[in-house]
């Protein structure tokens, strides 16, 4: 840990390579299986958009059992667009963006597959040595994608590598028996219009763009109801929200860049499981990761387990208000468990966090953090530090222009546990006049700290780290408390 008056530097991250994808089964006993009685059914094969052009507003659709390769839709105002199930509840209707590939060349040791002519939008920051994550082309064998590299000096198994100039894919495993599939569509659902819902679908392996959702694309429309969706595969995000528009009992996991993004007001993000995220590498601290909001007001994520992600779990950034994160489960993301960042006036509210922060110096890599953000109450949460990483809830201010400022913060009636001698809790900026007047202006008082010695220098305050008498000493925790009953929390998403 360097000194606290240390300005925070680029994040260098170790590769996470992505599980196998999960089963497409719904398993919230609040999910529901019925489809629309009058919904009409869009059978395999057949063009969905088609049949959207061809019936008015609010009409909704029942996709038929299997993939529906290569469909982007463009609904209009009040359509529903529903998958089948079966009797135990699983999802059979699948919305790929994919072409299958069955042809193949060989060249040297290599598997060549020509013709391939899509390319699309390039964009985002990518981690060194995978600058191709700008690309928004992937290649999956048996449903994993594949590291799409910048030469064929790269090749070796696992890697593919796209010659745009000559409309050819390469790569080294054999495809014999197996599935290979590569990324055509951009989007699966286009906001075209307001009031649409999506239910109960699997959408996989769309060419989004960084920044962009497989539903929902760059601009998102208001009023969406994206609802016990599988999203999973798809380059950019899996989910791009709007205003009004609710993201609710969804499995979101291994998308290349993002799970869940948004901006506007009134948005809802509640009860969905968000895993695995940012295989495509991009650089954390540019956007990557669980899921990250700008320029909302109103927003509620609640309920939610997010775990295992390439960056930061929970994460709004700029000009975020009235924020509320309750009863949240959020754990092993490599980044900041929960990030409030250059925002301010939200509540943190009983949400279990820990195991963050694998990555990140300075305050940075802490599991709740206020990042040069104002009036935020942090209360009743149950934080885990790991033994060897990661700090517990932290209060930062940088000079990043404007009005912003880490003032009228509040950290209060809160459980941490630290597993090793490491680990902070407290408050540093890192410019003037900023590192003295966050010292006059956050509380940290009637929370419960768990540590192996009561002497661990664990508190941050005033460019020095400290004793948990030493915090007192200097006016926090009056109210609070520190002892050495240390227990580990086995993380899981039924972590009560």
């Amino acid at each position: 840990m360097r000194g606290l008056a240390t300005s925070v530097g680029l994040l260098v991250l170790a590769l996470v390579a992505p599980g196998p994808c999960g089963t497409a089964t719904v398993t919230d006993e609040a999910a529901s299986c019925e489809r629309p009685a009058l919904a009409l059914e869009v059978a395999l094969g057949e063009s969905i958009q088609a049949a959207v052009d061809a019936h008015p507003d609010g009409t909704k659709f029942l996709l038929a059992a299997g993939v529906h390769r290569l469909q982007t839709v463009r609904p209009k105002p009040r359509n529903g667009f529903y998958g089948a199930r079966d009797a135990e509840c699983r999802r059979l209707s699948i919305l790929s963006g994919a072409r299958r590939l069955t042809t193949f060349e060989r060249v040297d040791e290599l598997y060549v597959a020509r013709g391939q002519t899509q390319q699309g939008q390039v964009h985002g920051v990518c981690r060194a040595g995978w600058e191709r994550c700008q690309r928004p082309e992937d290649l999956y064998i048996d449903d994993l994608p594949l590291r799409h590299v910048a030469s064929l000096e790269e090749l070796e198994p696992g890697r593919w590598y796209f010659d745009y100039d000559d409309d050819a894919i390469y790569f080294v495993d054999d495809p014999e028996g197996r599935v290979v599939e590569t990324s055509v569509a951009r989007v699966a659902f286009s906001p075209t219009a307001p009031s649409v819902t999506v239910n109960g679908l699997v959408i996989e392996k769309y060419a989004t763009p960084a920044q962009m959702g497989a539903i929902g694309d760059q601009y998102p429309q208001t009023h969406w109801r994206i609802e016990d969706n599988e999203v999973r595969l798809n380059h950019g995000e899996g989910i791009n929200l709007g205003s009004h528009s609710v993201a609710v009992r969804n499995h979101v996991h291994q998308n290349g860049q993002l799970g869940i993004g948004g901006r506007g007001e009134g948005i809802v993000v509640e009860d969905n499981e968000i895993a695995h995220n940012n295989y495509a590498n991009f650089l954390p601290p540019w956007e990557a990761g669980g899921t990250k909001f700008s320029w909302t007001k109103g927003l509620v994520v609640r309920g939610n387990c997010v775990h295992d992600n390439l960056g930061s779990g929970l994460w709004t950034d700029t000009d975020n208000t009235d924020t509320l994160y309750e009863e949240n489960v959020v754990f092993r993301n490599l980044g900041q468990g929960i990030f409030h960042e250059i925002s301010g006036d939200a509540v943190i509210r009983g949400n279990r966090v820990g195991r963050n922060g694998e990555v990140g110096e300075w305050l940075y890599g802490t599991n709740i953090l206020i990042s040069t953000s104002h009036d935020v109450e942090v209360v009743g949460n149950r934080v885990e530090t790991d033994a060897g990483f990661g700090n517990a809830i932290g209060v930062i201010w940088q000079e990043r222009g404007g009005d912003y400022a880490a003032t009228g913060n509040r950290v209060r009636e809160n459980e941490v546990t630290f597993l090793g001698p490491g680990g902070l809790a407290g408050a540093a900026a890192d410019f003037d006049p900023g590192w003295v007047e966050i010292f006059e202006s956050n509380v940290f008082d009637g929370n419960l700290y768990h540590m192996s010695a009561l002497s661990q220098p664990h508190f941050a305050w005033k460019n020095a780290e400290r004793s948990f008498a030493s915090f007192q000493a200097e006016g926090m925790e009056l109210h609070g408390a520190a002892d050495t009953a240390v227990v580990e929390t086995s993380w899981s998403c039924d972590t009560p």
